[in-house]
């Protein structure tokens, strides 16, 4: 965690302009940020809340309560997504599935089968998050009424300190509450619904259709992607062709359900 979140936050006078006439730092790449909050946000339910907090407090007293962004966090077009039309995202995630489960027809050995089911079973988790991520980007951009909900409303944007001075330096309102929306997004865990489901929520007000048959699936796919393929007590995963399909069925039953559910959330005045 301590690594983590030296790549991703620094001590502002490494990376932010400081101006001796207001006798503060120039935050132009985001923030700032308090450890505890991004600590709790990325490792929250992984790692004890006890040994969240000791970090957390162990950095404060090192740096104080607000970090910079490095690099690796502050927004970054070549690392971001970019949706044009209104149902891409839903027909990129139907390609993608097509394309990976094509996979599971090429030959091999038995424990070649096993690896390629089970890369397979987590590419379709990856498939649904990188859908949420682009169906809010597409919104995000060509929206300006999804933008003032999230800024207004979304706790993590509507609490957000900005010193006085920094408004000056913000000609175009919109364009500066777009960058923060994105580079929050690239740093979200797109299955972490407790963070996913808020954004959804005071964007459109909607609700994510059910994720209950997602759990368990996530799950499985951490030890695939953690853990070599085996859970915590050794076991391998031998994820079967049926769960694929039963999987990548699901996924596609989501999106379309949350595609009708922003429809339905358009003909109302949210998006004005």
């Amino acid at each position: 965690m301590h690594r983590w979140f030296h790549e991703r936050y620094c001590d502002p006078a490494y990376e932010t302009p400081y101006s001796s006439e207001i006798g503060d730092y120039f935050y132009v790449n985001g923030g700032p940020y308090d450890a505890h909050e991004q600590l709790m946000a990325r490792f929250e339910g992984l790692v004890h809340d006890d040994l969240i907090q000791a970090l957390a407090d162990h950095l404060v007293s090192v740096t104080g309560h607000e970090w910079a962004p490095t690099q690796l966090t502050y927004y970054n077009p070549d690392e971001d997504v970019f949706v044009d039309e209104r149902n891409e995202p839903t027909v990129r995630l139907e390609q993608r599935l097509g394309e990976i489960n094509a996979v599971l027809g090429l030959g091999g050995d038995a424990f070649a089968e096993v690896t390629a089911r089970n890369l397979v079973f987590a590419s379709v988790i990856s498939s649904l998050e990188t859908f949420l991520w682009e169906t809010l980007v597409y919104w995000v951009e060509s929206n300006e009424g999804v933008v003032k909900r999230l800024m207004k409303e979304h706790p993590h944007f509507r609490d957000q300190e900005i010193k006085l001075h920094t408004i000056l330096d913000i000609s175009d309102p919109i364009a500066f509450a777009r960058t923060r929306i994105r580079s929050h997004m690239q740093t979200m865990v797109w299955h972490r619904w407790d963070k996913v489901s808020p954004l959804f929520q005071y964007g459109f007000d909607v609700r994510l259709p059910s994720v209950e048959a997602f759990l368990e699936p996530i799950k499985v796919r951490h030890d695939i992607v953690h853990r070599s393929g085996q859970t915590v007590e050794g076991k391998v995963h031998e994820v079967t062709v049926e769960a694929i399909s039963e999987l990548s069925k699901t996924v596609l039953s989501f999106a379309n359900e949350l595609d009708r559910e922003i429809a339905i959330a358009q003909t109302k005045d949210l998006f004005i």
